[in-house]
């Protein structure tokens, strides 16, 4: 199965195929890139005995979808959608429990998106949807990297959380001198 995938999009009769060189897949894709590097979710469907890809622009939609799915009344299909909204609107509808804003994606009624409004702001702090920017990778090396100076993992969390960038590989010394002043 896929993950990663190098390729361009595109568009024969009503499929959305993503193809390099080599082979091409049909994936579910909503974003607006044409061509690079995607992200993929393969599916697998229990009830039609086939696996469908989900393809995401970055790594941070897919990892969205992927806490979606583990929430209760949400399919693929509307947690597919959901990860490809804007972090902003949705971080401020859930502030503001729009329920509408729900509404107005394709297949979510009225008691849908109020089932999905509570969900999400149970499981998801509204905050964490905005510090979802942070790559992964680089939040658990600072963490890593300051434990080993004795610093506690909470500390360094707490007070990663309250720097305001977005910390790249280019920016991590700098955060890393931040948060031990900061401590």
């Amino acid at each position: 199965m896929f993950h990663y995938f190098v390729g361009k999009i595109r568009h024969l009769g009503g499929e959305t195929i993503l193809s390099n060189d080599m082979f091409g897949i049909q994936v579910h894709y909503l974003g607006k890139q044409s061509q690079g590097e995607f992200f993929l979710y393969p599916y697998l469907d229990d009830n039609k005995k086939t696996i469908f890809y989900y393809c995401f622009d970055n790594i941070e939609q897919k990892s969205m979808f992927e806490n979606l799915l583990k929430i209760n009344w949400i399919w693929p299909k509307t947690a597919f959608q959901i990860s490809q909204l804007p972090k902003e609107n949705l971080k401020q509808a859930l502030k503001n429990v729009d329920v509408k804003f729900f509404q107005s994606i394709p297949g979510i009624g009225p008691k849908s998106a109020k089932k999905i409004v509570l969900q999400l702001r149970w499981t998801f702090d509204v905050e964490d949807i905005q510090k979802m920017d942070i790559d992964q990778k680089l939040y658990k090396n600072i963490i890593a990297s300051l434990k080993g100076f004795w610093y506690g993992a909470d500390q360094i969390k707490a007070t990663l959380q309250t720097y305001e960038g977005i910390v790249t590989k280019d920016n991590m010394p700098e955060v890393i001198k931040r948060i031990i002043s900061q401590i």
